[in-house]
C-alpha cells in the first residue's frame, strides 16, 4: 500500500517561481543603476562644492605688534590728553571696523597670531594699511 500522507503536504508547499527575469526588465536594469550612480556622484560632488565654498578661511592678525606700533607712533607726537583719548578711541574704531569687513569679505576668522603654530596665511600688514587708511580719511566705521 501506499502512503498518501506526502503528497497533500507537497500540494501546500508553493510552487518554485522562475527565477529569470524578463527580457524587458532585463534591459531596463543597467541604464537605473547607471543614472541612479550618476545622480549620487553628482550629489557628493555638489556637496563637496558646497561645503568647501561655505567653509571659512582661517588668518591670523598680530594684535600686539599693531597696538605697538601705535602706541610708538601717538608717544612721538604731542597731543593733550583729551586729544590722546581721542586719537585712541578713533584706533580702536578703525582696528574694530577693519577687522569686522575683512572677516565679512573674506569669510575669514580671525585668530591672533600668537594662538597659531603654523598653516594659516597672516593679515596683520593688510589691515594695519587699511586701518591707516581710516585714520588718515577720517573713515573708522
Amino acid at each position: 500500500m501506499v502512503n498518501n500522507s506526502v503528497t497533500p503536504i507537497k500540494m501546500m508547499l508553493p510552487k518554485k517561481v522562475d527565477k529569470k527575469w524578463s527580457k524587458r526588465r532585463r534591459r531596463c536594469v543597467k541604464p537605473v543603476v547607471i543614472v541612479i550612480a550618476c545622480m549620487m556622484a553628482l550629489n557628493a560632488a555638489v556637496a563637496l562644492l558646497l561645503i568647501q565654498w561655505q567653509s571659512p578661511v582661517i588668518v591670523t592678525f598680530d594684535m600686539k605688534e599693531t597696538v605697538d606700533s601705535f602706541m610708538d607712533q601717538s608717544a612721538k607726537t604731542r597731543l593733550s590728553p583729551a586729544q590722546t583719548e581721542q586719537l585712541a578711541n578713533r584706533f580702536n574704531r578703525a582696528l574694530d571696523s577693519s577687522l569686522a569687513e575683512y572677516r565679512k569679505t573674506q569669510r575669514a576668522i580671525i585668530l591672533v597670531a600668537p594662538s597659531v603654530v603654523s598653516g594659516a596665511r597672516d593679515i596683520t600688514a593688510a589691515v594695519q594699511q587699511d586701518i591707516a587708511r581710516r585714520m588718515r580719511t577720517g573713515r573708522d566705521e
